[in-house]
Parts: C-alpha cells; structure tokens; sequence
C-alpha cells in the first residue's frame, strides 16, 4: 500500500462504471492471425500484423542469425557502443527503399513521436507554431505536450480549416509546423497528403507525418504514402513489417540534428540485435510482396462492402483499419463477447482513446488472412446484426 492507493482505486472505480476500464489479457500467438487466450484458439482481427510477416520464416532466420553473431543485446545507446555497422546499413538500405537522404531507428512509434516532436518543439527559432489534427495519434498529442506548446487544433481532415488557422498565424514570425497523420490508427481514413503539402509550401511550414499504418501496405513497393510529402516521416517495424521498432526519415541535416539534440534517441539503449535481423530482413522483402498488398485490398473492399450493405458505419476508412463504430462503449464490450464466443478477437475500442459516443469494434484484415477466414467473420458478423440490431447504431 502506499498513500495514493485510495486516488488510484477510486480512478478505476468511476472508468468501471462508465464502461471504460481497461484490463491486460494475456495471448499466445500460434500464426500471424490465430492465438490462444485461456486455451481457446481464436482468428484474430486485432492485431496491426497487416502482411503477416510476424511468423514469416525469413525474419525468424535472420533474426537468429544476428543473435549468434552479435548477441542478445547492444548494451549501451547508440552514441555510446550501442551502434552497429548492421544499424548503419539497415539505416542506409531504409533511406534508399524510402527515397529520402537519411533515416535513424527509434525504439518505438510512440517514442519516436513523443522524442522527436518534442525536440523539435523546444529548439526550432522561437515562437514555434503546431498545428494539429484534432483526431491525432495520443502519441502525438504527447510529443506537443512534452515540448510545452499549445496546440492549434483543426477539423479532422478538413483542409479548409486547417488553411484558416494557418492564416491566422501567416504574418507570424518564427517557426510553423503541420503534424499529422497520414492513415489515422482509429478510422482508417486518410489525410489529403497533396492538399497539406501544398498548404506547407505556401505557408513555410514544416510537415510531420505518421505514416505508421501505411508503410508496408501503401505507396510504391509498400513505402507508405508519407515520403513523397513530408518533410519527416515517422513509420513502424511494428506493423505491416512484423517486429518492432520506429523510424524517422527525411533530410540528412535533420537527422544528423536528431543525433545531436534529440534526448529520446541519445539516452535510448539501441535495438538488439534480434530485433535489428528481422527488420533487415523484412526491408528486403517488402518490396516484393506487391500480391499479398493487392490481395489485402480486395479483401477490405470486400469486407467494407459487406458491412455498408447491412447498414454498419464504418466512417470514413480506406485502408485494413475498418471501424464498427456501434456509439456506447457497452454496445461494444457486448458485441466483443458475442465475437468471442464465436472465436473471434476483435478487441473494443472506447474513450478515451476515441470521442465519446464512438465507441467501436476496430477490425484489422491482414494478407495472412485466408478467404474462408473473412467468410467466417462476416457470416458471424451478418447474423449478429440481424439477431440484435439494437446493437449496432447505425440501424
């Protein structure tokens, strides 16, 4: 016990009652798209392994391969004895695939966002200006709040207004930038890339994109979509690549800067090496994987198709990410147990971390997923709705 407990208790007490509170359940994975939760195998449609690489035998291999020759762990920070020459060659062969001057690895999106963000926010010329998309990545909103600016929100995708917060800060002096991201993590939907681009240029603003959800999956040879706008890219090894980790790319001057001011890449231990063989080995591999990337697609409008014919909103999605959105956060969780009783893992999402009201089923599809696998969600899918409508909002 100590004397924040009874703060603490009561915290979780109120998100109980309101529907929100959140537990850990432990999984073990089989595959890409099947696990076990208390002995009972599931098909999991949670899970951001869009290309189902997570199980692929060449990212096993070669991160065993690094293990033997390199060892389980770096040790120290990259400006210590953590760097590598594998971290050198996997940084280079990434810039090259991206079509950027430079990238560095970060431990985490997350970590990257918040790290990267915030140093920009503290040491670019002063007054720095942020812009933002008021349905943000939490991760991004975090990297604002570390960097101690006060952001300048706009309508979530809305072009026009993110131009007129921009005239309001036009005669402005010191330093403007635009944060977003490119596929959002909870709608699936995209930002107009070539609208904020042009939008940057006008204004001299700096433009920060997540690509997260998009590397692997979209872009020429699975690049994502930030790279031919940005002026940094923030992507994952987390996702569509299959193991775990995050880059920045962009110029060299700005990583070169992000090595020297940076505090989140120079007190962060490096990678190890298992991590770093797998990734090396899915960079070489993505650009091949045009049939699993075209096959996603059609599976997603397939399954998009299906649920907008029964009547389910799924917003504004055009990517693997399609949200239920079904409004109370208790609508959800029932929905969530009826799934599972199927054995099916679509995990709940809830405010906070969406709007109130916009509680949703988040459906993630994955090139690992067989067609007979998406039969069987929707069968199950199509017969819930018609069992109890009263569930989904829409209808």
């Amino acid at each position: 016990m100590n004397h924040f407990d009874h703060f603490f208790k009561e915290s979780l007490l109120k998100r109980k009652q309101q529907g929100i509170l959140r537990n850990l359940t432990p999984i073990d994975a089989i595959s890409a798209v099947r696990m076990k939760y208390q002995d009972q195998e599931y098909l999991n449609f949670s899970s951001n392994d869009y290309l189902g690489l997570s199980f692929n035998p060449q990212l096993k291999q070669q991160s065993q391969e690094y293990v033997e020759q390199y060892g389980v762990g770096c040790s120290a920070s990259r400006l210590i004895t953590g760097h590598t020459s594998y971290h050198t060659k996997i940084e280079a062969d990434l810039a090259k695939f991206l079509g950027t001057e430079a990238a560095l690895i970060f431990a985490s999106g997350w970590q990257a966002n918040v790290a990267v963000i915030s140093c920009l926010l503290e040491n670019l010329p002063k007054p720095v200006w942020v812009i933002t998309d008021k349905l943000n990545h939490a991760s991004l909103h975090y990297g604002c709040k570390a960097g101690q600016t006060k952001q300048i929100r706009f309508r979530h995708n809305d072009m026009q207004h993110l131009q007129e917060r921009l005239d309001t800060i036009k005669n402005e002096p010191g330093s403007k930038l635009i944060i977003t991201e490119t596929i959002f993590s909870m709608d699936g939907d995209q930002a107009d890339l070539k609208a904020m681009r042009q939008l940057s240029d006008e204004y001299k603003a700096f433009l920060f994109l997540d690509d997260a959800h998009a590397t692997g999956v979209l872009g020429e040879q699975g690049q994502g979509l930030a790279p031919h706008y940005a002026d940094l890219t923030m992507g994952t090894f987390s996702k569509a690549w299959g193991s775990f980790g995050a880059y920045i790319a962009g110029s060299k001057a700005l990583c070169d800067w992000l090595v020297n001011y940076c505090s989140g890449f120079i007190h962060t231990t490096a990678l190890p090496p298992a991590v770093s063989g797998s990734i090396a080995a899915a960079l070489k591999l993505i650009p091949t994987l045009e049939t699993e990337r075209s096959y996603l697609k059609e599976q997603c409008l397939n399954v998009k198709q299906q649920l907008t014919s029964w009547g389910i909103d799924v917003g504004g999605t055009v990517s693997q990410i399609i949200p239920i959105i079904v409004g109370s956060a208790e609508n959800a969780l029932q929905i969530t147990q009826s799934l599972r009783n199927e054995k099916l893992w679509v995990m709940p999402i809830r405010p906070p971390t969406v709007p109130a009201n916009s509680s949703r089923l988040r459906l993630t599809l994955s090139a690992a997923h067989q067609p007979n696998d998406i039969e069987y969600l929707l069968d199950k899918l199509h017969m819930m709705i018609k069992q109890r409508p009263s569930l989904w909002k829409s209808i």
